[in-house]
């Protein structure tokens, strides 16, 4: 059996506060490392946000398009006649125009949703790992 001396006691509670001392450092580490990462994310959330929304913009703008150029035929198959050269040529270069647009659009699109998947399982990843204790 040992024997406890006051000695030992202190070098017991200088130990502990050294170690207790070396633990708070570590959380406030630790704090900082996830105020930077957390702020990180905002602004990359943030990025996404904003690209979520042009790209939505993008859409509402060629789908307007392709409805009043619609509605142009629609009144031009109606009509028993049919609409002057130059404005039968202008909406077929708009609709070549739109075609393009639209070409690029749809790659746009496919490029964000893989980006959104990668994005949404990594980040379901993340939120399970900090769903976990060890």
């Amino acid at each position: 059996m040992t024997t406890t001396t006051l000695a030992n006691l202190h070098s017991d509670h200088k130990h502990w506060r050294n170690e207790i001392k070396m633990w708070r450092d570590d959380l406030e580490e630790w704090k900082q490392e996830q105020a930077q990462l957390l702020s990180d994310i905002e602004i990359a959330l943030g990025a996404n946000v904003a690209g979520l929304k042009e790209h939505a913009g993008s859409i509402g703008e060629h789908e307007k398009n392709v409805v009043h150029h619609e509605h142009f035929i629609a009144e031009c198959e109606r009509s028993a006649t049919p609409p002057p050269r130059n404005v039968a040529n202008l909406f077929t270069e708009d609709h070549e125009k739109e075609a393009s647009k639209h070409a690029g659009i749809r790659q746009a699109h496919e490029r964000i949703k893989r980006h959104h998947h990668r994005a949404m399982a990594r980040l379901a990843v993340v939120l399970q790992a900090l769903g976990q204790a060890e």
